[in-house]
């Protein structure tokens, strides 16, 4: 476990089906939920940046996943459901009627999914390079076949463990458009090679459970013009993971939602350029909350 930023506690819940480690910051104002992506990812590793600027006038969570990070073992599958689910049962652990949410990746699945199904819990969504917001994705039947082996997922892990050159090449090339250009790219290698040490896989259960042969089992798209509350879609220009069409077309489906596309960026902007990604997120807490 890294240590987390100055001013973050760090805590954890117990479920039957194990525990849920979380970070909280902030003593005042309306909560924010943090939701990270799937793969060799964490709370930390997603939103180590962007907490402390929240949590001036925020009060701030930012759970690691079921089956992520700290909050392993988990017994039972992590899929979409478990996920929101699991988001209702922290959020009334953490007596917070409604919160603002925001969602990377597949935390953007997460965020969506929960907003659709609880609309009177979510204040405001923020959807970070979201997955689950399209009908197929690039090299979708590869991907299928590669889940399907049952093998890609624990040797990606096994590789990530045994090679830091790896990990680097890696990173580069499936997070960022520019690595050499992220300040702190050492520090996220040696988070992501701890991530893959604890994990049997590189990939969640999500992962399985939303792709099918032929198309997105999860897919949220047609369902998005149901959302009611505040929206920001932010997107990085170049990410090699969910293409920005996805984003434009989620925020054409959501009414009166905000597009932002940074350019230059892959699919972690919150890490390749925090600063402008923080920027755009105070933009909507201040503008919403």
């Amino acid at each position: 476990m890294t240590a987390p930023p100055q001013g973050v506690e760090v805590d954890q819940i117990e479920f039957p089906a194990g525990k849920i480690r979380f970070y909280r910051a902030g003593s005042s104002g309306p909560a924010i939920v943090l939701l990270h992506g799937g793969g060799p990812d964490n709370a930390l590793l997603s939103w180590r940046h962007a907490i402390g600027v929240l949590a001036a006038d925020h009060r701030v969570f930012a759970p690691d996943l079921p089956g992520q990070g700290g909050s392993m073992p988990w017994r039972g599958r992590a899929d979409q459901r478990t996920f929101e689910e699991m988001l209702r049962w922290l959020l009334d652990a953490w007596r917070v009627p409604e919160a603002t949410l925001v969602g990377l990746s597949m935390g953007g699945s997460i965020a969506a999914g929960f907003t659709l199904r609880n609309p009177q819990r979510v204040r405001g969504l923020v959807l970070v390079d979201s997955t689950g917001m399209q009908h197929k994705l690039p090299r979708h039947l590869l991907t299928y076949l590669l889940l399907r082996t049952r093998l890609a997922g624990p040797l990606a892990a096994k590789l990530l463990r045994l090679n830091r050159s790896l990990v680097r090449q890696a990173v580069n090339r499936l997070f960022f458009a520019d690595g050499q250009a992220v300040p702190d790219l050492e520090s996220i290698v040696d988070e992501v090679s701890a991530e893959a040490a604890a994990r049997g896989s590189v990939f969640a259960d999500w992962h399985e459970a939303a792709i099918d042969r032929r198309a997105m089992r999860i897919n949220h798209l047609p369902h998005l013009s149901q959302i009611q509350c505040p929206v920001m879609v932010i997107h990085g220009e170049r990410d090699a993971i969910v293409p920005v069409t996805a984003a434009r077309d989620a925020a054409g489906a959501i009414p009166g939602s905000a597009l932002r596309v940074i350019p230059e960026t892959g699919h972690w902007p919150n890490r390749e350029k925090p600063n402008e990604f923080n920027a755009l997120l105070r933009e909507f807490v201040n503008t919403h909350n």
